[in-house]
């Protein structure tokens, strides 16, 4: 058996959700491949149906790392749960039905042992259980604790036949044997409101009875079998037996009383024990149960930002959105407004690192956020949500509006004479810039935004400005134009500076937003085995943050990779459905240069009819410039496939003429060394010398990459000699 790390869910846990999903599945990772180098090992998971979102992700991923190992997972859970990796090849999944007649007469007689049980009566119990277990284990007890063999009859026969009552049964049941109990029934209901699991000193501190007397009370807890004990007081913990145990305890509590000790037992983990930093959505949760919503909301607010700055997004997003609907629930909501609006910008981000910027949710976000950052005319709060407005408009392909709004956030930027939004509006600038063409432009916003990030200041904005941070975003999209410019070995050092920015801040959305980024830059390059290498890293990043448009972007990156090293069948699958799941995104998001990539493997593999219909859907998006010569030289190379020369070359030159309108001198060079082997093949060597020469001559470095290679391979051969 493995031994497992502590799961997260109690309160003797210090690490962020992030750092816990990645330090456990390290741990675990690196554990199996040494044990299972020697021996098979066998690892269970019990009750998965209660797991939390970020230890279901890492046990996602476990599932999916043990494919290859000598390893036996087995996990259980109730039909209810829907597991993540049903349906993969190794993945047997198997329903347990209830138990059979002699193996519930076997639970019966065991826990019967010396003491008399009338076989009739024990038939009973088993008919009646219906083959639940902990319902066998329970009304069993409840007959051996009756005064007489009457009364044992009486409680068998209140229990209706077979399954359809079993649930109200086994309710009323436990119920009866919490009575029995006495005064140790109250500790139990302090004991269910402080959770399934809670240590002695928690207990103590909020039962407020003398040792002796909540001694005893668990002892005898724990001898009917409803608590499990380990270790001894004052150090013990104390586990429920069931979750249905610890549910009955704790509905048996009327609300006020209910209310009252939720609120005491958030004092005292606050007072005694001190796990508002560590953590607070336990004292949210505790305050909420306590209906005390001021309370609940400012720790639901410090739990979604704890959550946020360890990247535990989904857990972020929860967390913010129980303050949110907490804070609709106030009589004077309006006076909550700097709260309210406070929640929602942080919201923003975290949701975008979850889904495509484009999601309804994130508009409606934003949108409440600005009317009320409006309302309260503080260009601090104003700026995020223009901001975030800004990047819903450009993910959506909406180039009108997200150009209006970099002119707003400078306006803003301008008039508060804050740097730190002077950079935000730089980095809305550069991929607006960069989208419409102006690549001069973009490079110029870099500059000047790169020039006033300092890291400690701005390392943080991330949690604010789109989930990922501006200095790595400005030196990627910095590479990836330097590229396009025909700087290549220029992009390179651009893209290592924003790698090695990227893994010292502890930040996987922005290490996974720089990663994909290098990938892209290798692909502009023409190194498949590199931007292989990068994919190769990034997507699990990109899994554990359940970002679908980089998953999406990463499998496509990964198909022209495979076709590109020959693996054209493999690679023109991972292309159809890397495409087909970046659809279902909604996003636009540099939607012709993606495109392009995909018409690209497809002219290679000789779909050509795939191939032109990619490229009528990207000639639906004319904001897009950026990449549009590009597809015109495709739409060249596929005319030519077809035999259609005239119009191929009146593409080849349109192609031509973009690519040199923005400074484009990459996408020049493959549009002239197209057009030059058209030219070529017609019989007019000459000109195509004379087009494609001066271009080569502007490129003074990046001549290992295969277009320059390429190029010089073709001036340097000898003209064909005219038959």
């Amino acid at each position: 058996m493995l031994s497992l790390p502590n799961d997260g869910r109690y309160p003797n846990l210090e690490l962020a959700p992030e750092q816990r999903k990645h330090r456990t599945l390290e741990a675990l990772t690196s554990r199996l491949v040494r044990l299972a180098s020697r021996n098979p090992v066998l690892m269970i998971f019990e009750d998965v149906h209660w797991i939390d979102p970020t230890s279901l992700e890492v046990l996602d991923l476990l599932v999916k790392r043990i494919q290859s190992l000598q390893v036996l997972l087995l996990i259980t859970f109730r039909p209810e749960f829907k597991a993540p990796w049903q349906g993969q090849a190794h993945v047997t999944s198997l329903t347990l039905n209830r138990l059979p007649s002699r193996d519930a007469a076997a639970i019966i007689a065991g826990l019967v042992g010396t003491k008399e049980l009338a076989a009739d009566v024990s038939a009973e119990i088993v008919e009646r259980t219906d083959g639940i277990p902990l319902f066998v284990e329970e009304m069993t007890k409840a007959v051996l604790e009756a005064e007489n063999e009457g009364a044992a009859r009486r409680t068998t026969s209140m229990v209706p036949s077979h399954a359809a009552a079993i649930p109200a049964s086994l309710h009323a049941s436990l119920l009866a044997r919490l009575d029995r109990l006495g005064e140790a029934k109250e500790v139990a209901q302090t004991g269910a409101a402080i959770g399934r699991e809670f240590s002695h000193a928690v207990l103590a501190a909020v039962a407020q009875r003398t040792e002796p007397e909540l001694a005893t009370a668990l002892d005898r807890l724990v001898e009917a079998g409803l608590l499990f004990r380990q270790g001894l007081p004052p150090d013990a913990h104390y586990l429920f037996k069931h979750a249905l145990v610890q549910d009955v305890a704790y509905d048996t509590l009327l609300r006020e009383k209910r209310q009252q000790l939720h609120a005491r037992i958030a004092s005292v983990l606050d007072q005694q024990f001190d796990v508002g930093d560590s953590q607070p959505e336990l004292l949210a949760q505790h305050y909420t149960l306590a209906a005390l919503p001021q309370e609940a909301i400012t720790y639901w607010q410090r739990a979604g930002d704890r959550a946020a700055k360890g990247s535990a997004n989904k857990e972020a997003i929860a967390h913010f959105r129980n303050a949110l609907q907490l804070l609709q629930t106030l009589p004077e909501r309006a006076s909550y407004a700097d709260q309210e609006l406070q929640l929602l910008i942080a919201l923003g981000p975290a949701l975008m690192t979850t889904r495509s910027s484009v999601a309804p949710e994130i508009g409606q976000v934003y949108a409440r956020a600005r009317e009320l950052a409006s309302a309260g005319q503080r260009v601090a709060d104003l700026f995020p949500t223009v901001w975030g407005a800004w990047l819903i408009a450009f993910s959506r392909g909406d180039h009108a509006s997200a150009a209006r709004l970099v002119d707003e956030l400078f306006g803003m930027a301008n008039a508060s004479g804050n740097s730190e939004l002077t950079l935000q509006a730089h980095h809305a600038a550069w991929p607006s810039f960069m989208t419409a063409g102006d690549l001069a432009t973009a490079r110029h916003h870099i500059e000047k935004g790169v020039a006033l990030y300092r890291r400690e200041a701005h390392g943080q904005q991330a949690l604010q400005y789109g989930g990922h941070d501006p200095g790595v975003c400005g030196y990627a999209s910095n590479a990836i134009i330097a590229a396009t410019m025909g700087y290549l070995d220029q992009a390179v050092e651009e893209m290592q500076k924003g790698l090695a920015l990227a893994r010292s801040l502890d930040h996987p959305h922005t290490l996974a937003q720089a990663l994909w980024f290098a990938a892209e830059l290798y692909q502009i390059r023409r190194e498949p085995a590199k931007v292989e290498d990068y994919v190769s890293e990034v997507l699990p990043l990109l899994a554990m943050h359940g970002s679908a448009v980089g998953v999406a972007n990463a499998t496509m990156l990964r198909a022209w990779a495979h076709v590109m090293q020959g693996e054209t069948d493999h690679g023109i699958a991972l292309m159809r459905e890397g495409l087909a799941n970046w659809r279902k995104t909604g996003s636009k998001l540099h939607h012709r240069y993606r495109l392009a990539r995909a018409v690209e493997a497809h002219l290679i593999a000789g779909e050509t009819d795939e191939a032109s219909r990619l490229i009528d859907e990207a000639d639906g998006d004319s904001g897009d410039v950026w990449f549009a010569p590009e597809l015109d030289r495709l739409k060249g190379e596929l005319l030519l496939k077809v035999h259609d020369g005239d119009e191929a070359e009146s593409f080849l030159r349109r192609a031509l003429g973009g690519a040199h309108a923005q400074g484009a001198r990459l996408l020049e060079l493959r549009a002239a060394i197209s057009l030059a082997k058209l030219l070529e093949a017609r019989g007019r060597r000459s000109e195509a010398e004379g087009i494609l020469v001066p271009i080569y001559h502007q490129f003074d470095e990046g001549f290992e990459t295969a277009d320059l290679k390429s190029t010089k391979d073709w001036l340097e051969k000898a003209a064909p000699t005219t038959p």
